[in-house]
């Protein structure tokens, strides 16, 4: 045993210890008349014939040890561990009983050591699957893991991708975001339009090419809005056809109603073939139109003519 083992033999002795001690009990049965080898022979024999396999084993062995030379127990032994498919002990007790003298039956050596060869490469084949099997367990596990790894990289390509759109998006975000707060900032420091400007609106219609044309006057168009401006006319009952001017007024005015889109420019070219006179609409319609963002539709203007 060497040093490194865990086991130690350490136990006391029972006695004045010694060897030989099977032999002495053999000795000491033997001129005590009893006949131990041949009860337990026996008794092994009826147990194998009966199928007790196991009990006959453990008389044939307890036998050798009393006598290690007894060819046919040794014998005996073959056959019931063959008989219990233990292949390699069979044998090895075979070859013990024919080392001994014992005459083997005729191909029973051969049966067992065929059996234990068809045991030892069945033991290989088994291996041989467990360890096919693996390989193919571990060939699975690499597949599986490289298309986890593709995946994972495309995902990541993707996540790459949103994140540079979001930046995009962010950016594009906050350059609106300053125009439209720089423009309001604009319009409430410098106001509407200056100057020959045509005031602008969001929701621009043409005006359509087949409204009839305004009533013509020959009354002489007034002085500019220096001027102090006419009453203004009374409110025209709505009518089953929109019209686009109503008729003139003595002094050559004429009533506009202001329709959804229109714009002072747009009335201002209706009437005078100009945009840039809307300022004469405006000075004539002081009293309802302050300033040009106060036109709404269906507000009823002076159109000097």
């Amino acid at each position: 045993m060497s040093k490194s083992s865990v086991v130690a033999f350490d136990e006391p002795t029972r006695g004045e210890g010694g060897s030989g001690a099977a032999e002495h009990i053999a000795q000491v049965l033997q001129d005590s008349g009893v006949d131990v080898p041949g009860s337990l022979y026996d008794e092994a024999l009826n147990l194998a014939r009966e199928g007790r396999l196991a009990p006959a084993t453990e008389r044939l062995r307890m036998l050798l040890v009393l006598d290690p030379s007894d060819s046919e127990a040794a014998l005996l032994l073959g056959k019931v561990l063959a008989e219990r498919r233990q292949w390699q002990e069979a044998l090895a007790q075979l070859d013990a009983a024919a080392a001994k003298g014992a005459r083997l039956p005729r191909g029973l050596r051969d049966e067992v050591e065929r059996n234990l060869r068809r045991k030892v490469q069945d033991a290989e084949e088994h291996r041989a699957r467990v360890a096919a099997r693996e390989r193919g367990e571990v060939r699975t596990l690499r597949q599986e893991a490289r298309r986890l790894r593709s995946e994972s990289a495309v995902l990541e390509q993707q996540i790459e991708d949103l994140e540079r759109r979001v930046k995009v998006w962010s950016s594009a975000t906050a350059v609106v975001a300053g125009s439209a707060a720089a423009l309001l900032l604009a319009a409430m420091l410098f106001g509407g339009p200056s100057g020959d400007e045509v005031p602008a609106a969001a929701d621009v219609v043409e005006v359509p090419a087949d409204l009839p044309p305004p009533v013509a006057s020959d009354t002489p168009t007034p002085p500019p809005a220096s001027q102090p401006a006419a009453p203004a006319a009374a409110p025209a009952k709505p009518s089953a056809a929109p019209a686009a001017a109503a008729p003139a007024k003595p002094g050559g005015v004429v009533v506009h109603t202001v329709k959804k889109g229109e714009t002072l420019g747009h009335i201002a070219r209706q009437y005078y073939g100009k945009s840039s006179e809307w300022k004469r609409i405006m000075g004539a319609n002081k009293d309802v139109l302050p300033t040009e963002k106060a036109l709404r539709p269906g507000m009823k203007l002076k159109i000097p003519r």
